[in-house]
């Protein structure tokens, strides 16, 4: 495996700080490797009418996104922002042949990421580099292409996120950005109980227009923008209806306060998602 020894900022935020404490958490791995069986975080795309599982339309978006970039082949350098178990990575190094370099703020993530890049013979294409998403400690121009998925509304401070992407692009270079989004009339605050589920607790998160105004600030070309609203709401119900059905199952390897906060948390994600205070989708971006 590729590592590397870079540890993490010294001025560690707040916001990066929760999210690095939910995603090491145990409880939080045991109730992921129950209901989904897989190393993916990502939301999913469902067919209509839905019949894929949550695992399969998890991994469904990853191939979906992908096919998103243009001209992606072995010569690219794809960072992945928030690579969490590094599942795109692995999808990108073995279907494509590429280099990715995995960002990640949690250590149990990261150490599950190196090892399972091993035993899959991917580590010579993958490298783990902890951070942070608003410092990347990466250089200048290094990369064709940037990806998040799912993973940018754990910060509060996107412009900072999206400038760090932008550094690290080389001229002419993709950033493919799926994640989960607020509403553009959403209130302040109105997530709030919903984003607690994982430890978020900023009063707003990205929407489709405040990412495309920073990213035209910054001097981003956006060359698309895909509306997946509909599959966020599915998802989320998908987990609600599976940790109702295995709370027994759950209770015996989660803690209670965690499987409480968990199912009181879906219902909520629902309940904004069937309001329209949710979104979801991909913008693609290109720096000049």
């Amino acid at each position: 495996m590729n590592s590397t020894s870079a540890g993490l900022p010294a001025n560690n935020d707040a916001a990066t700080e929760r999210a690095r404490r939910h995603y090491n958490s145990q409880d939080a791995e045991n109730l992921y490797e129950f209901v989904i069986g897989s190393d993916t975080l990502n939301l999913g795309l469902y067919d209509e009418p839905p019949t894929r599982t949550i695992a399969q339309a998890m991994q469904k978006t990853t191939e979906w996104m992908a096919g998103n970039a243009v001209g992606l082949n072995a010569d690219f350098h794809v960072l992945d922002i928030g690579a969490g178990y590094g599942p795109a990575a692995r999808y990108l190094a073995r279907t494509y042949g590429c280099h990715v370099i995995c960002l990640n703020i949690s250590e149990e993530q990261n150490a599950k990421n190196e090892a399972l890049n091993r035993e899959q013979g991917l580590d010579h294409l993958i490298t783990i580099v902890p951070g942070n998403f608003k410092q990347m400690p990466l250089p200048d121009a290094s990369f064709d292409l940037a990806w998040t998925q799912d993973a940018l509304f754990h910060t509060d401070e996107l412009d900072k996120v999206l400038a760090e992407t932008y550094r690290v692009l080389k001229p002419g270079g993709q950033f493919l950005l799926m994640d989960i989004l607020q509403a553009d009339n959403c209130p302040d605050g109105a997530l709030a109980t919903a984003l607690s589920r994982v430890n978020i607790h900023h009063q707003r998160i990205g929407s489709f227009q405040y990412y495309r105004e920073i990213a035209a600030g910054l001097g981003f070309e956006c060359l698309n923008t895909v509306e997946l609203s509909k599959h966020l709401l599915i998802h989320y119900s998908n987990w609600r209806d599976a940790v109702i059905e295995h709370y027994a199952e759950l209770s015996r390897i989660c803690s209670t306060d965690f499987l409480e906060l968990t199912q009181t948390g879906f219902a909520h994600w629902v309940e904004a998602a069937e309001n329209g205070l949710f979104e979801w989708g991909l913008l693609h971006f290109r720096r000049p």
